[in-house]
């Protein structure tokens, strides 16, 4: 729904505003679970790997599933079962929960409600990564600072133009 300078802002588009955010930084925060997944297959590569075969491996490792990369990973049980209720709600979400609720959001109750629903999900995949990072930790990766971050050029905004060129393939 746009909104003018001269128009109000009526309690529906917040509400549904509101939800479609706390959906976003959900699925946001699912995504960077992955990259943790992916910390854990980079840091078990096989010494003597050359730059080109780990980068051709990071690459195979983006066409995989989420089950698939934690089974991957091989990780102690309680995470291992943890990681995969994470993928699981996560498709849920993905595949359901927009099909299934957001044609209630011109509800503010309703979008208030997917919102909270959203708030517990993020709850727990806080308590999640916490005993993921832990474990990370024990395994000796480190989490990025801000120096290496900047080494890397991963503190750099992507170019969006060459980004969404991708979309724009076969058009």
């Amino acid at each position: 729904m746009r909104v003018s300078e001269t128009d109000e802002v009526d309690d529906t588009a917040v509400a549904r505003f509101v939800a479609m955010g706390a959906y976003g930084e959900v699925m946001l925060r699912f995504q960077l679970l992955e990259m943790s997944y992916w910390s854990i297959l980079a840091a078990r590569k096989p010494p003597g790997m050359s730059l080109h075969q780990h980068i051709a491996k990071l690459t195979e490792w983006d066409r995989q599933t989420g089950e698939r990369l934690i089974k991957a990973r091989g990780l102690p049980d309680d995470l291992r079962d943890g990681a995969m209720t994470a993928v699981n709600t996560r498709n849920l979400l993905a595949h359901r929960f927009l099909r299934e609720r957001a044609v209630f959001f011109s509800d503010p109750l309703a979008s208030h409600e997917a919102a909270k629903v959203l708030v517990k999900v993020e709850v727990k995949v806080d308590e999640f990564e916490e005993r993921l990072n832990a474990y990370m930790r024990e395994l000796g990766i480190e989490e990025l600072d801000e120096s290496t971050i900047e080494a890397l050029e991963l503190a750099v905004p992507p170019d969006f133009a060459t980004w969404s060129a991708l979309f724009d393939q076969g058009d």
